[in-house]
C-alpha cells in the first residue's frame, strides 16, 4: 500500500510539474524557466510512464511489477535535485525497459490481441525514451511517445469491445490499423513525413474504431452515474483523437511553432486527459483499494479542457499566440482541478451505488 500512495503521489508531482513547464514553454512568464525543455519528459517518459505502469503493477499484484513505475518516478523527480542529465535519461529508459519486460509477462499469461497492442505501447515509450536519449529530432521522440498512449488505450479499448456485437473483420482491422502506425514510426527517422502522415492515417482510424466498436457508446446512453461520466469522456477522447490524427495526416508536423503544438495537443491532451478524466473513478479507487465513488461536478473540468484546447488549437491555426496562452493556462487549471476533485470525491463522497 505504502508503495502504491507513494508512487500516485510523485505522478501528482510529476503533473504539476509538466503542466508547468508546459505553460513555461508557451510563453507564460513564470518562475523555473529551465523547466520548460522538460515539459515532454516530464509529462510523457515521467509522468504517464509512471502512472500507466503502475495500474499494470497494482493489476499484476507482484512485488517487481514495481520497478518500472519506480525508476521512472524517480527519474522525473530527478530532474528537480540537479542530477545528471545523462543519469535521468538512462533511469527513464531503465524504467521503460522494465515496463515492457511486464508488458510481455502480461502477453505470456494472457496471450491475446489487446495485450499484443498494450505490449506495442510500451514498447513505444522505451523507444520514444531512447531516441530522447540520442537527441532525435523533436517529431520523433514525440510522435513515439503519442503512440504509446495512443497504442495502449486502443489495446484496453479492444479488450473491452468484446462486450459489444461486431463483426468478424473488426479484430482484423484494429490489429492492421495498430500495425500501420507502428510502419509510421519506424520510417520517422528517415522518411519523416511519410512516417507521420502514416501514423496520422492509423490514429485517425483507430479513432474511427473506436467511435464505431466501443463500449463507451453504451454507457454514454445511461441517465447517470460514473459509467455515463465514463462514456461521455472517452467519446470525447476519440473525437479528439480524430482531430490530432487528421491534422497530421493533411498537413504533417513541422519541428516547432503552432503546427507542432497544435496536433499533438489534440492527442496529447484532448485525448490522452479526457481519458484520463474518464478512467480516474476507476484509477484512483483501484490504487487505494477503495470503493469507486463519483460526483456530477466532475463534468465541469470535462467541459472546461474541451472548451479551452479548442480555444488553443484555434490559436494555433490563426496564428493568435493570446488564444493558445490563455487555451493553455485554462486547461492546466482544469486538469489539476479535476484532479483534486476527483480525490476528494474518491475520499470523502458517497459511494457510487448512492448516486
Amino acid at each position: 500500500m505504502f508503495i502504491r500512495v507513494s508512487l500516485l503521489v510523485a505522478s501528482v508531482a510529476l503533473l504539476i510539474s509538466g503542466l508547468w513547464a508546459g505553460l513555461l514553454r508557451l510563453g507564460w512568464t513564470l518562475p523555473g524557466s529551465g523547466l520548460a525543455a522538460l515539459h515532454g519528459p516530464l509529462m510523457a517518459a515521467a509522468f504517464f510512464g509512471a502512472l500507466i505502469a503502475l495500474e499494470r503493477a497494482v493489476g499484476l499484484g507482484e512485488a517487481w511489477t514495481y520497478s518500472g513505475p519506480l525508476l521512472m518516478a524517480a527519474g522525473g523527480l530527478a530532474f528537480f535535485f540537479h542530477f545528471d542529465l545523462r543519469w535521468i535519461m538512462l533511469t527513464l529508459s531503465l524504467g521503460a525497459a522494465l515496463y515492457v519486460l511486464v508488458a510481455a509477462y502480461i502477453y505470456k499469461l494472457q496471450p491475446a490481441d489487446f495485450t499484443l497492442v498494450m505490449g506495442l505501447g510500451a514498447l513505444a515509450l522505451f523507444v520514444g525514451d531512447v531516441f530522447w536519449d540520442l537527441g532525435a529530432a523533436p517529431q520523433v521522440v514525440s510522435l513515439w511517445w503519442a503512440a504509446f498512449i495512443v497504442f495502449i488505450v486502443s489495446g484496453e479499448r479492444l479488450e473491452l469491445s468484446r462486450f459489444v456485437p461486431k463483426p468478424a473483420y473488426a479484430v482484423h482491422a484494429i490489429i492492421t490499423v495498430v500495425l500501420l502506425g507502428l510502419l509510421g514510426l519506424l520510417l520517422l527517422p528517415a522518411r519523416l513525413d511519410l512516417g507521420v502522415r502514416l501514423l496520422g492515417l492509423s490514429f485517425v482510424l483507430q479513432a474511427l474504431w473506436m467511435l464505431r466498436f466501443d463500449i463507451a457508446w453504451f454507457n454514454a446512453r445511461r441517465r447517470e452515474g460514473v459509467h455515463r461520466f465514463m462514456g461521455v469522456s472517452l467519446l470525447g477522447a476519440y473525437a479528439w483523437l480524430l482531430v490530432g490524427g487528421l491534422w497530421l495526416l493533411l498537413a504533417g508536423l513541422p519541428p516547432a511553432g503552432p503546427g507542432y503544438d497544435g496536433p499533438l495537443h489534440a492527442v496529447l491532451v484532448g485525448f490522452t486527459f479526457a481519458m484520463v478524466f474518464g478512467h480516474a473513478p476507476v484509477i484512483f479507487p483501484a490504487v487505494l483499494r477503495l470503493k469507486i465513488r463519483f460526483h456530477e461536478s466532475m463534468y465541469w473540468p470535462l467541459w472546461v479542457l474541451h472548451a479551452f484546447l479548442l480555444l488553443r488549437l484555434v490559436g494555433d491555426y490563426l496564428h493568435s499566440p493570446p488564444l493558445r496562452l490563455w487555451g493553455g493556462l485554462i486547461d492546466a487549471l482544469a486538469i489539476v482541478g479535476y484532479f483534486v476533485l476527483a480525490m476528494a470525491v474518491t475520499l470523502f463522497g458517497r459511494d457510487e451505488n448512492a448516486v
